[in-house]
């Protein structure tokens, strides 16, 4: 068993090393893998939870595009302090680089997937450094809410030809670290603070390219719920502060560091949604 401990953590230091590539660890994409057109098909009429596990389950079997796979360094400067972490450049995406989707999905299903790589959600604070960071941006595209049809998929199918279409007209290419696309689910002391409002989602952001947005951290909806606004972006959990590595969940829960990579007032009880209930409901 300690030989086993001491391999575990050679490896975790390796890793953790700045000038080593950040990779999300997915094996490759099955020869026989569904399109993101496909994929929709797929889902149409599919109930939430249905559709969110076999969402999951796409995305562990390696059903992304070659360009999420890579994560982008962004470094800032915290009251004197350097922070630098990794973030994938856009939202999860089931499909082919020639055609994929980006999917909406709940907040269980978007935690289930960044504890499965060794992921965090982002805080409002990295939503807005990702933001800085970014190469360009297009405007937000929101449509009008009409009954239940922004859950839809082929809504989210919608959405996901609009943002080619703005990709298209600014010159940007799939893989660019493009601002103004959807919302992100963040994690937020709210998922355990707010005692109104358990087992709720957080989403915040849409930001227009002057830097105004459109969404302030909000967490109305229950966990099920989720619509082609909504994005999920994952964070490799090693953040370095001051060069030193740290897991981003310790930093978030610690009481003198927290601040860092939040700006919220106070340190996580828990920054993530896992241990929230799933409700069924008929869904």
């Amino acid at each position: 068993m300690k030989k086993i401990l001491i391999i575990i953590t050679v490896l975790v230091t390796v890793s953790c090393s700045s000038k080593v590539e950040r990779t999300l660890l997915l094996p490759d994409r099955p020869a026989n893998a569904l399109s993101g057109s496909d994929f929709v098909l797929k889902i149409d009429n599919m109930g939430m939870w249905k559709m969110d596990s076999l969402m999951v389950r796409e995305i562990l079997s390696g059903n992304v595009p070659s360009f999420m796979r890579t994560f982008r360094e962004v470094t800032y400067d915290r009251n004197g302090h350097i922070i630098t972490f990794w973030t994938l450049p856009d939202y999860l995406s089931i499909g082919s680089d020639d055609n994929y989707i980006r999917v909406p999905m709940s907040s269980l299903a978007a935690q289930e997937i960044a504890d499965s790589l060794y992921c965090s959600l982002p805080t409002a604070l990295l939503v807005d450094k990702i933001f800085e960071a970014s190469e360009g941006a297009i405007d937000p595209f929101p449509f009008r809410p009409k009954d239940g049809r922004n859950s839809y998929p082929i809504t989210y199918e919608d959405s996901d030809h609009a943002i080619k279409a703005l990709f298209k007209a600014k010159g940007y290419k799939s893989g660019d670290m493009i601002s103004g696309l959807k919302k992100d689910i963040i994690i937020t002391e709210k998922i355990t603070s707010d005692t109104s409002r358990l087992n709720h989602v957080t989403i915040y952001g849409w930001h227009y390219p002057d830097g105004h947005r459109i969404q302030n951290p909000t967490n109305i909806h229950i966990n099920y719920y989720a619509d082609y606004s909504h994005g999920v972006r994952l964070l490799h959990r090693i953040v370095l502060i001051d060069s030193i590595s740290h897991d981003i969940q310790d930093v978030l829960k610690d009481s003198t560091k927290y601040f860092l990579l939040s700006d919220e007032s106070s340190p996580m009880t828990r920054p993530t949604y896992a241990g929230d209930i799933r409700h069924r409901l008929g869904l």
